[in-house]
């Protein structure tokens, strides 16, 4: 899964960051899911009226129930609302002036289909807004964090002695080429898990083995906070960044290593006592989850309210059931597993650290078996894959590291068709990659917030996907030809 792209080095990686960066924000924007979900109602109404109490909303969602003392709560931990909301109150004048314009215009007849909570909008004459919302939430939260993401992961592989071109290209591989494309349409707290928990290790780790320092024990602590924020699965980032801690500081003092422990416990502090004070005012509990109050389902009649001792059939099925297995989305990813024969007979291959590797294989197994254990993973067919979201980074990882070890014709069919498949899922958000090539000749290439500003009655047309997919084209063109002509020209006039 690797496509060497220049083997020369460059000093301008701030530069290549950048455009890993602006490259990832752009496409995910573009390919936006017009989808409102649970993690949405929180935030909307903390932009509407200052509160998690989402009573307004009840019964627009399953997610959504009345909490033991009042009020209505989502079945799930606050951190991608309390991030989503960020930019719904920046933006709150605006959204609001949006609203009561939609809420004018003649309403349209509702219809039954795919997607009833989008013909609740349109019945209530609020279908622009809740769209604008969606929008919103992905062009300033998940599209910016998860393009960091991929700038920051070619910005540590360039430091750690690959090739800029070719960390660049390996950043973008993962950016674009796995089902982090398709997760970053909507708003969404396992790509947030995902994107702190890779971050969190990101900083611990040293090309040159060097001292760890308290500031990035600290910042690996908070990620790690964040984490279980939004999802209680964040447990696992916590647990295996503390342990690459332990590890980074062996040769150091005792002392000085169970500082560094310290500091990072200290930094994931606030996201964990912002989830107690969350729970204790929502539920009454401040170590209780939201689950232990939703209604029952079937789910949770396994175990402690859907959590049971892992299971064989869901481990296989997160791996590669169609709807929304892990291999299914994305089977470049499998090469993962050969990451530790690849720098084998040496050669001019970058390779990664044994430590290292075995703690992302670590991180992959323990949320391997989070997921097997947690019930509500039977329940991804509707909205696609989710659950393994943070390990995506961690094998892409593995996997372009394995790569280097195909011919240079393999990598590219490789990194060409899982590119190709990456891109047929987003542009059409469909929940089995059987019918997504079908789905995008049948709707003639319109992605889905163009039916849906369809559905509302915007009239949209042929010309809409062309204009779309041309100005990206474009957009792209600047980015990458542009800067790069500069720097020739600047080369030959030295």
């Amino acid at each position: 899964m690797g496509a060497a792209i220049c083997p020369g080095k460059s000093r301008d990686t701030r530069g290549w960051s950048w455009r890993v960066f602006l490259t990832c924000w752009l496409v995910y924007t573009v390919f936006w899911a017009p989808y409102i979900v649970r993690e949405h109602f929180p935030a909307i109404a903390l932009a509407e009226r200052g509160s998690l109490n989402v009573e307004r909303y009840l019964g627009w969602s399953q997610d959504i129930f009345r909490g033991p003392h009042g009020g209505a709560y989502i079945n799930n931990n606050p951190g991608a609302s309390f991030t989503g909301a960020i930019p719904l109150l920046l933006l709150r004048p605006v959204l609001t002036r949006v609203d009561a314009w939609n809420q004018r215009l003649p309403r349209a007849t509702p219809q039954r289909g795919d997607g009833d909570l989008f013909w609740r909008t349109v019945a209530e004459g609020r279908a622009f807004y809740f769209l604008l919302v969606g929008f919103v939430t992905v062009a300033l939260v998940m599209a910016p964090a998860t393009a960091a993401t991929a700038a920051y992961m070619c910005s540590r592989l360039a430091k750690a002695g690959v090739p800029a071109a070719y960390a660049a290209a390996a950043s973008l591989l993962y950016g674009l080429g796995t089902p982090v494309l398709f997760r970053a349409g909507l708003l969404n707290h396992n790509l947030l898990v995902a994107d702190a928990g890779i971050t969190a290790l990101f900083l611990l780790w040293d090309p040159q083995d060097r001292p760890l320092a308290p500031a990035r024990s600290i910042g690996a602590g908070l990620l790690a906070g964040y984490a279980v924020l939004c999802d209680y699965s964040g447990v696992v980032v916590v647990a295996v960044a503390a342990l690459y801690v332990w590890l980074r500081s062996e040769r150091q003092p005792a002392s000085k290593r169970w500082g560094l422990l310290a500091a990072y416990a200290a930094g994931a502090v606030p996201g964990l006592a912002a989830l107690a004070i969350y729970q204790a005012a929502a539920f009454g509990s401040p170590f209780l989850p939201s689950q232990q109050y939703m209604p029952p389902t079937a789910p949770t009649s396994h175990g402690y309210r859907g959590f049971d001792w892992p299971s064989p059939a869901l481990i296989w099925a997160n791996f590669f059931d169609p709807r929304f297995g892990l291999f299914a989305y994305c089977p470049a990813l499998l090469l993962a597993f050969a990451a530790p024969f690849a720098c084998r007979g040496g050669g001019a291959r970058s390779c990664m650290p044994r430590r290292e590797m075995w703690i992302l294989y670590t991180y992959f197994a323990l949320f391997v078996l989070f997921c097997a254990a947690n019930r509500y993973s039977w329940l991804q067919p509707a909205t696609g894959f989710r659950y393994l979201a943070p390990v995506v980074p961690a094998l892409a990882l593995l996997a372009l590291q394995a790569g280097q070890a195909l011919p240079k014709f393999a990598r590219w069919i490789v990194a060409i068709v899982a590119l190709a498949q990456s891109f047929v899922m987003a542009a059409t958000h469909q929940n089995d990659v059987r019918l997504a090539i079908e789905t995008l000749w049948r709707r003639r290439f319109f992605m889905p917030w163009m039916i849906r500003l369809g559905n509302a009655g915007v009239p949209v047309n042929w010309a809409w996907p062309l204009l779309t997919y041309a100005l990206l084209a474009l957009a792209l063109a600047w980015i990458w030809f542009v800067p790069m002509r500069r720097n020739a020209c600047a080369s030959d006039a030295s």
